[in-house]
């Protein structure tokens, strides 16, 4: 594909068969174009399909989390001078959203063990239900209070 087809006098090389090498050449021209045109085919649909998946992926959280917020989980104990403690958290809270996490993504809780460590030293909106009373507390997890655990509360998955 490099080398030139003439020698240093100017004249056609009398060692090769000029003809199919260009038309070799010129085949394989047409074919990294045609490559190019396919792969940049594919990219576009493959940027469409996934901004077209997560839209839809973020209007099913959105529409999980604001038309049914129903609580996923409960609160069996809190550890004193812990970070739940500290947030006003207390035993028999409902859960129904713990940052990011709801009752359509949580995945068992564990969602919220990673949410839990990925976010150590941030603070966490987190929303329960007290009674009929929906409140929005404001939750850091982080080691060193004292105790087990980032957040110094047991929470278990709602039935």
């Amino acid at each position: 594909m490099d080398e030139p087809l003439v020698d240093e006098s100017g004249f056609p090389r009398d060692d090769i068969d000029l003809v199919a090498v260009r038309t070799a050449r010129s085949k394989l021209i047409s074919l990294r174009n045609d490559h190019k045109d396919i792969m940049k085919q594919i990219e576009e649909a493959l940027h469409a399909m996934h901004a077209e998946n997560k839209a839809n992926k973020e209007d099913k959280s959105v529409e999980t989390a604001i038309n049914r917020p129903r609580p996923f989980a409960i609160v069996n104990s809190v550890a004193p001078d812990s970070p739940a403690r500290e947030a006003g958290l207390l035993k028999g809270d409902e859960i129904t959203r713990f940052g990011s996490i709801h009752s359509g993504n949580h995945q068992k809780l564990q969602a919220l063990n990673t949410y839990v460590v990925d976010n150590e030293g941030k603070s966490i909106n987190v929303t329960i239900e007290r009674g009929k009373e929906k409140l929005v507390l404001q939750l850091t997890p982080k080691r060193g209070w004292g105790g087990r655990g980032l957040l110094g509360c047991h929470i278990s998955l709602l039935k």
